[in-house]
């Protein structure tokens, strides 16, 4: 074997040693600075690997949105995009781009790889913008099945099953471990069921006050929160605000 040729296979090894360190600084020992670090001396060296983990990196604990769009595409240029980088590339279109049909392009790339946290999130997208509720409930099923069904998913399932299949009670258990997980969205949601299903009026007082806080109290929990101010603490005064608050955005009770 050739000295050149001995150094070159000699630099690859060390290269993937460095970029496995790197690896297990940033997932298992939550040191991205250093993995950053590293992976950038790896890129500028031209180690192709290194290019999709550092824009995973930059988007993920950076939040810089145009680097990290810089180092995805070129690790898609040179075929170097793994599953997480595919994810993460598909929710920066869908998120910071607004563009949510590339990126469910890539999060369907991301699923294929094999990257199970895409599928939650392919049925937000089903869900909320192509209307498609059938599509996006098999995909809710598959990240509930596969243990990976966040808050954002969960709550948006809760919604779908709630209004679009009628199935109030099996929607339930969705908006409380939406809530739960701390998804603003969710909390006048869980707030109502605490209360309505007089479950616990103190936990329902306090997430109607999360959700106040959050503002996402919508009418119909606001009617809600109203109506517990004046059945359940005797306070008049505050429930008829949130009463007249709720009929100001045109919300009877039936």
């Amino acid at each position: 074997m050739s000295p050149k040729r001995k150094f070159q296979r000699t630099f690859s090894r060390n290269n993937a040693s460095l970029y496995e360190h790197a690896f297990d600084l940033y997932l298992d020992k939550g040191k991205p600075d250093e993995a950053l670090r590293i992976l950038l001396k790896l890129a500028n060296d031209g180690y192709k690997r290194a290019f999709g983990e550092i824009g995973v990196i930059m988007y993920r604990e950076k939040h810089d949105v145009k680097n990290a769009e810089k180092w995805l595409a070129k690790a898609e240029k040179v075929g170097a995009l793994p599953g997480v980088a595919t994810y993460e590339y598909g929710m920066l279109h869908y998120l910071e781009k607004d563009d949510w049909k590339t990126g469910l392009s890539y999060l369907f790339k991301a699923a294929k790889q094999g990257y199970e946290l895409a599928y939650g999130d392919i049925g937000v997208i089903l869900y909320l913008y192509k209307e498609d509720i059938y599509g996006a409930e098999r995909w809710f099923e598959k990240a509930e099945k596969n243990e990976v069904l966040f808050a954002p998913a969960a709550f948006h399932y809760g919604e779908l099953l709630m209004l679009e299949k009628n199935e109030w009670e099996k929607s339930k258990k969705y908006f409380m471990q939406s809530a739960e997980e701390g998804y603003d969205p969710a909390y006048a949601e869980y707030a109502s069921i605490l209360y309505l299903d007089k479950i616990d009026v103190d936990k329902a007082e306090a997430y109607f006050e999360k959700a106040e806080e959050v503002n996402c109290l919508p009418a119909p929990h606001a009617y809600n929160y109203g109506e517990l101010l004046i059945n359940e603490r005797n306070d008049v005064e505050r429930g008829n605000r949130y009463l007249d608050l709720a009929e100001a955005d045109r919300y009877y009770e039936e």
